[in-house]
C-alpha cells in the first residue's frame, strides 16, 4: 500500500523563512535541503519528485515533510543531544589543574608528557597527552611551546587571562 505524504501548507512567516534559508549564502547544506524540501511539498511536489531533484532519498524527504507537519519550523532543525558523558570527574580535573600548578620534584617545568604520567598515577586511570592539554585550556592554563627547542612543552602556572 503507499504512503500518502502528509499536506504541507504554509503561512506568509513560514515561507519567507525558508526561502531566507533557500536563498542565504550561509546557511547550513542540511538546513538548505530540508527547507527546499519543505517549499517543493509545499507546490505539491510527492517525494518521489522532490527526492530526484535534490538527490535525497524519498525516507529523507518523507522524515523532513513528516517532522515539519509536526512541529512546523522547529521541526527543520536536529534534536538536541547529550553526547558522551564525561570520562573524568569534577574531582580528577581540579586534581590536574592543581598538579599542574605545582613544582614538578624531578624536573624545572612540567612538560605535558610528564604531567600526563603524573596525572595518570595520581588519578589511578589512564588519560591522554590531548586530554590533559584540554583540561588545562579549560582552567585557563597554557601549555607553551620552548621556542628554543620546538619539541619541549612545559606548562605555564599563571593564568592565561593574567598575562594580557
Amino acid at each position: 500500500m503507499p504512503r500518502v505524504a502528509v499536506k504541507i501548507e504554509l503561512t506568509d512567516e513560514e515561507r519567507a523563512e525558508l526561502d531566507k534559508n533557500v536563498k542565504g549564502h550561509k546557511v547550513e547544506k542540511r538546513l538548505y535541503i530540508r527547507s527546499r524540501i519543505i517549499l517543493l511539498a509545499a507546490e505539491g511536489k510527492e517525494c518521489i519528485e522532490i527526492a530526484e531533484m535534490l538527490g535525497v532519498s524519498e525516507k529523507t524527504c518523507r522524515k523532513w515533510r513528516n517532522r515539519f507537519a509536526e512541529k512546523r519550523l522547529d521541526g527543520i532543525f536536529d534534536l538536541e543531544r547529550s553526547g558522551a558523558p564525561d570520562t573524568f570527574t569534577e574531582e580528577e580535573r581540579l586534581e590536574i589543574i592543581r598538579l599542574a600548578c605545582s613544582q614538578p620534584e624531578e624536573i624545572k617545568n612540567w612538560t605535558l608528557a610528564y604531567l600526563t604520567e603524573a596525572a595518570k598515577e595520581r588519578i589511578g586511570h589512564s588519560i591522554s597527552i590531548e586530554t590533559v592539554r584540554q583540561i588545562l585550556k579549560s582552567a585557563d592554563r597554557k601549555a607553551v611551546v620552548d621556542p628554543p627547542n620546538q619539541n619541549n612543552m612545559y606548562i605555564k602556572t599563571t593564568p592565561v587571562s593574567a598575562n594580557k
